[in-house]
Order: C-alpha cells, then structure tokens, then sequence
C-alpha cells in the first residue's frame, strides 16, 4: 500500500467535508456506550426511519452541549453518506479506517463506523441511499435515421442530410429533435473527447481509490 494513500485516495475525495473535519474534537469526552447511539439514531435516519424520538432522548441523556451533538451527528451522517456512495470493491475496510485515523477518531469509534459500512445493514442504506438521491428519466429507446431534405424553403438546407432521432424516456415522455449531419459530427467528436478525458483523470493516482 502507497503511504500516501490517505492524501490521494480518501474516500472523502481530494477535500475533507468540514462536517468530518471537525468531528474529532466535538467526540471529545463522549463514551462508547454514547457513540454508539449516536451512531444507531444516524443509521435510521440514513435508511429513511424516523429518529425523532431517538435523537430526543439522547439530546436528554448525554452531557455535551446541544451545539457539540448537533456537530457530532452531522459528522457522523457525513462520513457514512461518503463512504456508501462508494462500492466495497472500490473502498476497501483497512484503507476505511486508515482514512479515519488520519482525522484522529478513537479506534473503538473507527470499528463501529467500520462494521455499518462494511456490515450487514449496508445493502439498506445504500437503497436508501439510492432512493433520496436526485434522479434524472433514463432513455428507455432511441431511435435515428439520415434523412435529406428535397423541397425545402430554405435553400442552404436544400439536399444536406440530416439525422432525426425519436427518444422515449423512462418517464414516458417521447422527445423528436433534428439535428444537422455537421453537427451530428460535433457532437460525436466532443462526446469521443470527454471520455478520453475522463479515461485520462482516471488514470491519474490522486483520483484512484483502490490501490
């Protein structure tokens, strides 16, 4: 394993969320035995549960100032959030915890982050997770064909072909559009580029999660 790895592959990305960074200190004098209500009531609340009663209760119980807990679980909702959004086969455990270390969280705190993103309950979250993300209609069919233009009141479009695509979105909804051969051409070659480009960044270490 690289020794940079917590510097170019954390699974926060090439920035740490203030909510993480500042989730060390605010975790001060809080036991196991509360970190791990917490950590139960931010869970719920990733998989769609209502925690209300829970948080309330705790809110009670716990000695740390309202501000300081509000704090804790905002950094605790955050580093799930992150590390669920990434596949196991991407993220892998040692580099999980490493990354945690990195920020100075309790080792105890670390292995119970550890067993909800590497655990039993991570198949529910990452529906959950999945679900309240924003979500765009996905093209259901496509369909395209060159046509040529033979009488037209436009002499410039006079015999230059054209492509006309029909989609049908997952929403239902069917969306016709023409689109000039030269710009057909366009948008091939922009298209070719941004992947390449994209193949390019992820070739790069700094970018790589997995060793």
């Amino acid at each position: 394993m690289s020794t940079s790895h917590a510097k170019d592959s954390s699974f926060m990305g090439g920035r740490i969320p203030p909510e993480i960074e500042s989730l060390s200190k605010n975790l001060k004098d809080v036991d196991q035995e509360m970190f791990r209500k917490i950590l139960k009531a931010v869970v719920s609340s990733l998989e769609g549960k209502d925690c209300r009663a829970l948080m309330t209760s705790i809110a009670e119980s716990v000695t740390v100032p309202q501000e300081r807990l509000c704090h804790i679980v905002a950094g605790m909702h955050r580093v799930l959030s992150e590390a669920i959004r990434i596949p196991p086969s991407s993220l892998k455990q040692e580099a999980f915890k490493e990354d945690l270390r990195e920020l100075r969280i309790p080792e105890d705190f670390i292995t119970d982050f550890s067993s909800v993103v590497f655990g039993n309950r991570r198949a529910a979250l990452e529906a959950a997770t999945s679900q309240n993300d924003p979500q765009l209609p996905t093209v259901q069919d496509f369909k395209w064909r060159v046509d040529v233009a033979i009488s037209t009141s436009s002499l410039a479009r006079a015999l230059q072909p054209s492509v006309l695509i029909k989609m049908k979105l997952s929403d239902g909804s069917l969306h016709c559009f023409e689109v000039p051969a030269s710009k057909f051409q366009e948008l091939r070659y922009n298209t070719a580029l941004i992947l390449k480009e994209m193949n390019d960044l992820e070739k790069r270490s700094i970018l790589q999660i997995q060793d």
